[in-house]
């Protein structure tokens, strides 16, 4: 089972049940984002501005994830260094890992005033006494970033998905992410045979994910 709705997330977290699902995948829109390749007269597909969510919502949504978690499961969220003080500080007490991830090549940004930015953050949040499957690894996770041909502006690798999921639920699992994006994770579940239920506020990233679901890629 694959369903991604077109709707507020917190909306639908509330359509849920209480302690069903194994495991969530978080990826917030804490920032808003433009591509700067934009070019004059021609509509470029990262052309729309990000829907944003307030930083209070945000943090609502990350609590009614874990609501709706079972017991001893956990969840993974994306920030990055400029974000992660005020995402991690109402669930300190739960946070088993600061995990790195090295995208493997630098950022944009100040290409004078400060150091070529490579990475980002995902926190492990657990709830109860969470346990990971397989072998122990390291917190810091080399898997290269999606590279240009991409169907949402801060895509993650169905890669970097596959690993959570593998090291954190079994087979026919229930997933849950609320901001579906690029439909990477839905992709990672539907390739390890897990249940999935996302959401995508925006129809036209929405309607992506349907297409991108219809193939594997």
């Amino acid at each position: 089972m694959i369903v991604v709705h077109n709707e507020d997330s917190l909306e639908g977290l509330y359509k849920l049940d209480t302690g069903i699902a194994d495991l969530a995948l978080i990826d917030p829109p804490y920032f808003d984002y433009k591509t700067g390749h934009r070019k004059e007269g021609k509509k470029h597909k990262f052309g729309q501005s990000m829907l944003q969510q307030s930083r209070e919502d945000q943090i609502r949504t990350i609590h009614r994830c874990l609501s709706v978690l079972k017991e001893d499961r956990a969840a993974f969220v994306f920030t990055n260094w400029e974000n992660i003080w005020w995402m991690q500080e109402p669930f300190q007490t739960h946070v088993r890992n600061m995990i790195i991830w090295d995208k493997g090549n630098w950022a944009a940004g100040d290409l004078k005033g400060s150091f070529g930015n490579q990475y980002e953050v995902i926190l492990l949040i657990a709830k109860g006494k969470w346990e990971y499957t397989g072998k122990r690894e390291s917190d810091i996770w080399m898997i290269p970033r999606v590279g240009t041909n991409r169907i949402h502006a801060t895509e993650k690798p169905v890669e970097l998905y596959e690993k959570i999921i593998a090291n954190s639920c079994t087979e026919n699992a229930l997933v849950i992410d609320p901001y579906g994006g690029s439909g990477a994770s839905a992709m990672a579940c539907k390739r390890l045979n897990r249940n999935f239920i996302g959401w995508e506020l925006d129809p036209e990233y929405h309607a992506r994910i349907m297409e991108r679901l219809k193939g594997d890629k």
